[in-house]
């Protein structure tokens, strides 16, 4: 009986495998492997286990449970993260550099120099290349601790109490919030007393040179040679006046105008809108409704949300190009959350439902996780128009060249050519072979 039971078992994973080989079975949403003309290639066992490779641009990326841990690489240079808190670099195989970091608590590495640093938070050690500083050096933490960043080296004691930075263009002193005063030679002079009562600037540049300073909550001024600003019960009332630029706070934050280079109407929380060079936002009832646009070098890009649950996009070329002339529409896009989504670029389309993430298109969830939710899905390529409707217990493709759909993954189907016309059963093939 035992034995039986072993041959079964063997006998439905072979026939498994020829199913899936000879009769191209379709394990979607589980499994999938696809190859790009680009030569981009992709494998995927989600949720366990996912690969694409890009030997075009030399890069490789592998999901294992994502967001759980991720390796990728870029030529010489080998990521790996584990969630948000681990991960390890190595840059080149040339040199030693590398890290092997547990956020918050263990760094350990080689930086470009070839020098090796270690540390435990908070207990101590040194931390090489990390949050903008060239060195951390700590004990204790925050009892004392030292950085650099180029020739800036800076002490802490009890941070962020007691710090002293000193280099060759800037010398910073503090005693939070009782004093502190930063020197930047040939810029300005900044200080602080009773931190925020009472802070003082001196523009010591030829750019801009003046000075003065905000007592608050009472009164303030900096007057500079190209501008002027007033506080009264500062920070909530404000006037600023340049040839460029005025500015009024009637109080901050609830009345902000402004004119000039930025221009700013904002009545918040009911309507604020504010331009400034190629970015103009907009927004009523914050932060629900947004209005947003950007101007890039050849096309415009409109974005509208309703947050949560709207979101609308499109590019108008601004710049006619070969495919494309002024006014045209380049792409369009929009998600109504969580429910379906559409897009369009060029003359290539998608609509699905359901969407359950509530970005657009995050490459770790359109690799391991959205085809769990996605029911219906049309896909319009280079003319090519395809359902998949169910985790492809139907599916659909129509083109100028052939038409086949099938039922239940190829229970039953139908494919016909321009050459041949096919039908499917029992997962397997009959009819004529396609003829060339």
């Amino acid at each position: 009986m035992k034995r039986i039971r072993v041959y079964l078992c063997l006998s439905v994973v072979l026939l498994s495998a020829v199913v899936s080989v000879r009769a191209g079975f379709d394990w979607d949403p589980v499994y999938e492997k696809t190859s790009a003309t680009n030569g981009v290639e992709f494998l995927a066992a989600r949720p366990f286990y996912s690969h694409r490779e890009d030997p075009e641009n030399e890069r490789w990326r592998k999901d294992y449970l994502w967001p759980l841990y991720t390796k990728k690489g870029f030529k010489e240079e080998t990521y790996g993260r584990f969630l948000f808190f681990g991960y390890s670099l190595d840059f080149s195989e040339d040199d030693d550099r590398h890290r092997n970091w547990v956020i918050p608590f263990y760094y350990q590495g080689v930086d470009a120099h070839g020098e090796g640093y270690f540390a435990i938070f908070p207990f101590g050690g040194t931390i090489h290349e990390f949050m903008g500083r060239d060195k951390i050096m700590f004990v204790l933490f925050p009892v004392f601790g030292k950085s650099q960043v180029n020739d800036v080296h800076t002490t802490t004691v009890l941070w962020p109490i007691g710090s002293r930075s000193k280099g060759e263009k800037a010398d910073r002193f503090r005693v939070w919030p009782f004093y502190g005063r930063t020197d930047l030679y040939g810029e300005y002079q900044k200080k602080f007393i009773l931190w925020p009562i009472y802070t003082s600037v001196n523009y010591t540049n030829e750019r801009n040179p003046g000075g003065g300073f905000v007592l608050v909550p009472i009164y303030g001024r900096v007057k500079t040679e190209k501008a002027d600003t007033f506080w009264v019960v500062a920070p909530f009332f404000r006037y600023m006046t340049s040839e460029e630029q005025w500015i009024v706070h009637a109080p901050w934050p609830f009345i902000q105008l402004a004119g000039g280079t930025m221009e700013k109407r904002i009545f918040w929380p009911f309507y604020g809108k504010k331009s400034l060079g190629t970015l103009t936002r907009q927004y009523w009832l914050w932060p629900f409704l947004w209005n947003n646009k950007t101007e890039y070098a050849r096309h415009i890009q409109y974005r509208r949300y309703g947050v949560p649950f709207l979101f609308y996009q499109t590019d108008k070329v601004t710049k006619a190009t070969e495919k494309y002339e002024v006014g045209d529409v380049a792409s369009r896009y929009w998600k109504i959350w969580p429910l379906m989504s559409w897009e369009r670029e060029h003359e290539n389309s998608r609509f699905r439902t359901l969407e359950f993430w509530p970005m657009r298109n995050t490459p770790g969830i359109e690799r391991n996780w959205a085809p769990y939710w996605t029911l219906y899905r049309r896909v319009n390529t280079d003319g090519e128009v395809g359902h998949h409707v169910l985790w492809g217990l139907y599916r659909q493709t129509k083109s100028p060249e052939q038409f086949e759909w099938s039922l239940l993954k190829g229970f039953v189907g139908y494919k016909k050519t321009n050459n041949s016309r096919r039908y499917r059963f029992l997962f397997m093939w009959f009819g004529g072979e396609e003829q060339p």
